[in-house]
């Protein structure tokens, strides 16, 4: 019994978990090879994910079989052990992500894992030439997304459909349990996830759209990614009804799945008076405005509907934290309109959907805070009112201990993004652009300022991709994880010192 409960147990077990992934993973890379019957003359880059992919799945295979004694549910797991779980899969997704571009000869190692990062991330950011490599590879990327997006750990906590499943499944992120069973949950959240993107596929083709373009589009528009097929971005087809459908898609994909699963079911009004449903509709009405005027006074549209139709896209891409783009060089032209747009930046998507940011939970919940703190101030001591938020059409009383929390939380997170500016900075970058990049890419946005690029250094390239990690796993999982692995590993060599003296 003690030795089940040791720390080598614990990780057999944790390892044992990972096998799941571990074999995802190899049918991930495996996925692109569906379309080689219709692009033959890249038959030369099959090896690139048939080597990886298998290797993948038989690796996942045998870590199952020699960990088939350890389970975690025979385990009393220590604390913040689904922390570890959740930062060892990332770390082993990305590396594993990163193969078939290596193979491929294009990419450094450490493009390789800047593009692996950005696609599991959903971030979007890229340093690869997107008319200039395969179809398998801008599939392959588009897949990353797709997987990324949804969360490599509800994949898992349908598998672990227990106790310790839903610890996982908390600990990415995911607070939408949308049934009581966790099975039927992350099945649910699959449906409507997959549903976005197939609904969005068939109207990009009714709209004009190649059929790869239009899966690959829908992918990343869904999962709030960014990659796109095209070096232009959205911008190559110049089509009013493709960009309002990927606008769809996008706050779609940006928004939380228990509030969809209102939408879907009809229930409107709860849905329009969710708070995080609030700060999106309020940002978009505020911020869309100022971006038009910006783009008519500065040319960059030749008139009033299309600077309507580019401003509303570049605000919702930029809060949605997608970074799909209908102009080039946005951001760097943005001028006066740039301090807005960093705002939708801070600011991101709901909690619980594919998107980054702080989430518009958290703002609501400060803002919200914040008032009530001002309103108690003000008024005599003697009135007492609750303090309340809207939260899926409900009131629900707002803790102590929630406020305190969230403030710290948001303290954090703009420490963290200033810290990263700063590293981009000491790289000869300006402060403002250093400030812009590391943000983007700390909201999981993609929309680079010019940071970005198949010129940048590698260290540039290590700082956005800690930034990006942080944003998808968030900073408590990222610190809980960390720390707990830093003080095993303290546990271990002290272990073995004391079986030396022995």
């Amino acid at each position: 019994m003690e030795q089940r409960n040791s720390m080598y147990a614990e990780y057999m077990a944790i390892f044992g978990s990972m096998a799941y992934v571990i074999i995802m993973l190899g049918v991930i890379m495996l996925l692109p090879i569906l379309i080689l019957p219709f692009y033959p003359d890249e038959a030369n880059q099959i090896q690139c994910f048939i080597v990886p992919g298998v290797l993948s799945i038989f690796a996942g295979y045998l870590i199952k079989l020699f960990t088939a004694d350890y389970k975690l549910t025979n385990l009393n797991l220590r604390r913040h052990s689904g922390s570890v779980i959740v930062l060892l899969i990332w770390i082993v997704s990305i590396l594993a992500g990163s193969v078939p571009f290596l193979l491929t000869g294009d990419y450094t190692f450490t493009q390789a894992i800047f593009e692996a990062t950005s696609g599991f991330t959903t971030t979007g950011f890229t340093v690869t030439n997107v008319e200039e490599v395969s179809h398998l590879i801008l599939l392959y990327r588009s897949v990353l997304h797709l997987f990324g997006g949804v969360g490599l750990i509800l994949i898992l906590s349908s598998v672990l459909s227990n106790i310790y499943g839903m610890q996982l499944f908390n600990a990415e992120g995911h607070t939408d349990r949308l049934t009581p069973s966790l099975l039927h949950s992350a099945r649910t959240i699959l449906y409507i996830y997959l549903g976005f993107i197939i609904g969005g596929s068939i109207l990009y083709v009714a709209f004009g759209m190649h059929w790869f373009d239009a899966i690959n589009h829908a992918i990343s528009a869904v999962a709030t990614g960014g990659f796109s097929t095209k070096n232009d971005s959205l911008g190559y087809w110049h089509s009013v009804p493709i960009d309002i459908v990927t606008i769809v898609l996008m706050l779609l994909g940006s928004t939380n799945f228990m509030a969809s699963l209102l939408l879907i079911k009809g229930k409107f009004r709860d849905f329009f008076s969710h708070c995080e449903t609030r700060v999106t509709m309020f940002l978009i009405a505020v911020v869309t405005p100022i971006v038009t005027v910006m783009l008519l006074v500065n040319n960059i549209c030749p008139n009033t509907l299309s600077a309507i139709d580019n401003g509303l896209f570049q605000v919702v891409s930029i809060l949605t934290t997608t970074g799909l783009s209908t102009l080039n060089n946005f951001l760097p032209n943005a001028s006066f309109a740039l301090i807005p747009l960093f705002v939708l930046m801070l600011v991101g998507g709901h909690s619980g959907s594919t998107a980054g940011g702080m989430k518009a939970g958290r703002v609501a919940l400060a803002a919200r805070s914040l008032f009530y703190d001002v309103r108690e101030q003000i008024e005599p001591k003697r009135v007492v009112r609750s303090r309340e938020i809207n939260r899926f059409g409900k009131n629900e009383k707002i803790l102590s201990a929630e406020q305190s929390h969230n403030y710290t939380y948001l303290f954090m997170y703009m420490i963290i993004g200033f810290a990263g500016a700063f590293g981009l900075t000491l790289c000869g970058n300006s402060f403002t652009d250093s400030v812009i990049e590391f943000f983007s890419a700390l909201g999981t946005v993609g929309m680079s300022i010019g940071v970005v690029g198949l010129e940048m250094s590698n260290a540039e390239m290590w700082i956005i991709i800690g930034g990006m990690i942080i944003a998808r796993l968030e900073i408590y999982i990222i610190i809980l994880g960390v720390s707990r692995l830093c003080m095993d590993v303290r546990e271990f060599i002290d272990n073995r010192k004391r079986r030396r003296e022995k």
